[in-house]
């Protein structure tokens, strides 16, 4: 199995030559991309997602996180990644300065489970130093395979006159966050249906969790079967330089017999009209019985996310203060206090955060940490053993991690080590 997975993470580079016609900036993110499968394949995740991740990169688990700052402090994957992928389908803006594309991504089967399949979907941006960067990560598993990894490249791109004038950044991310409004409006007032009906480009896809892509003519007989209504918030949009192309992402909560909460991702393509289309579409669900965050709530993360850790500190007391019952809050109250030190305060907010939410895996991680760093070695390891038992079983983690490493020569520690992986 592992030298088919070897031979798959070398076909994108094969493909190379099969990309014809393509503009310039779509080849080069489309190479882009292969240079991280390539890397992935060689060094594994930890290494490839932190080289090929913007600094204000995001993905979700569940909640939206900075993959850079995730990623900072974990140790080198063990090997590689275990899975691969590849660029089939996607587009470049105008200006050569913002793109996304999607494909194939297959996951090696482990411990006897058959391998899993996926859709693979990445929002690239350039930076400064001119190369493109992942700005937004979102993946989903699929029934099987939807196409060969050797699939050639498929671009949406067309020809089209530069912009009359200067496009206004500002002003054209305040225009696409004013169509996203709208259209969570329509959704909101009406059904879903009815606002996809009406910004739904003929060349979009559709990906949802552990279901085939929609595209096409199917796309039409879909968004009619979304008759449900939804609420949600834009959290984020931008937009190319040539204002052409744009993305964005936010919170949504779908009502009806199988309500979903989560944070959905769309690419928005302006139409010969000039008019907002979606040309791609894809959610992220959290678990049932957990709420996605809130444009209000983003106000507090945004410093988390970027590590101002004492204003993120002081947003979240403020809006704990007013909404006591959010376990994230206080979650991430208490993490703020780690990272300046102030562990018995931290200790408080994260015993809180277990006490309102009953508990989530990060939770007795964080707060394990903060035990040890205090000098708290047997509630330190009485939360590792709950880490463990709701889920936080990687070795590596609790072996590298330094705010454990007052625990690591411990007996108890070591015994609670034996088993993981």
């Amino acid at each position: 199995m592992k030298s088919a997975f070897l031979a798959l993470a070398l076909l994108p580079a094969a493909a190379l030559a099969a990309d014809a016609g393509l503009p310039p900036a779509q080849q080069e993110l489309f190479d882009t991309e292969r240079a991280f499968v390539r890397l992935a394949a060689d060094k594994g995740f930890r290494d490839s997602f932190y080289a090929y991740f913007a600094d204000d990169g995001i993905a979700f688990n569940p909640h939206p996180f900075r993959v850079r700052t995730a990623l900072a402090r974990q140790p080198a994957s063990p090997g590689p990644m275990g899975a691969t992928w590849a660029p089939v389908y996607g587009d470049i803006a105008q200006a050569g300065d913002l793109g996304w594309d999607t494909g194939p991504l297959l996951f090696e089967g482990r411990n006897g489970a058959p391998p899993r399949h996926g859709m693979f979907f990445s929002v690239w941006k350039r930076q400064a130093d001119g190369s493109f960067k992942v700005v937004l990560d979102v993946g989903g598993d699929t029934p099987a395979a939807v196409v060969p990894m050797n699939e050639p490249a498929h671009s949406s791109w067309r020809a089209a006159p530069p912009p009359a004038s200067t496009v206004d950044g500002a002003a054209a991310r305040e225009q696409l966050l004013a169509v996203e409004r709208a259209f969570l409006a329509t959704a909101a007032s009406e059904s879903l249906g009815r606002a996809y009906g009406s910004r739904l480009s003929d060349e979009a896809r559709v990906h949802r969790p552990d279901a085939m892509p929609v595209v096409g003519a199917a796309l039409r007989d879909w968004a009619d079967t979304q008759a449900v209504k939804a609420r949600g918030e834009p959290l984020f949009a931008d937009v190319s330089a040539s204002g052409d192309l744009g993305y964005a992402w936010g919170s949504y909560e779908r009502e009806g017999a199988a309500p979903e909460a989560g944070y959905y991702a769309r690419v928005w393509k302006k139409d010969a009209r000039g008019d907002w289309r979606i040309v791609m579409d894809t959610v992220s669900p959290v678990p049932a019985g957990v709420k996605p965050l809130t444009a209000e709530l983003m106000q507090a993360e945004t410093p988390y996310l970027e590590g101002r850790w004492a204003e993120a500190e002081a947003a979240y007391q403020r809006y704990v203060d007013a909404n006591p019952g959010n376990a994230f809050a206080w979650n991430r109250l208490g993490t703020s206090q780690v990272q300046q030190k102030k562990y018995g305060e931290a200790v408080k907010s994260l015993e809180r955060a277990i006490a309102t939410g009953g508990g989530a895996p990060v939770d007795f991680y964080n707060l394990a940490c903060a035990y040890a760093l205090e000098g708290s070695a047997d509630k330190a390891l009485d939360n590792v053993e709950r880490a463990i038992a709701a889920g936080v079983k990687r070795r590596a983690q609790y072996e590298s991690d330094p705010d454990l490493a007052s625990l690591r020569e411990l007996p108890r520690f070591k015994a609670l080590m034996q088993p993981l992986r």
